[in-house]
């Protein structure tokens, strides 16, 4: 299982400084990935940090319990 959220408008240096990417100020700002242990990929993009985080969780849970049925 993987899971990830990716920030569009920023990328950062192997020295640690965020950079500016060319989708700076166009939404949706954030994107999340979850793959389940089975393959299964998703990706969704949101405008706000909190919303795809709280997709990730529920994506996740929905995944743990379809498994352990």
């Amino acid at each position: 299982m993987s899971i990830r959220l990716e920030d569009r408008w920023f990328r950062r240096r192997p020295d640690g400084q965020r950079i500016r990417t060319a989708r700076h100020g166009q939404q949706p700002r954030f994107r999340a990935h979850f793959s389940g242990s089975n393959g299964h990929r998703q990706t969704k993009a949101f405008r706000s940090r909190r919303d795809a985080e709280r997709w990730l969780v529920k994506t996740e849970v929905a995944h743990l319990l379809k498994g352990a049925a």
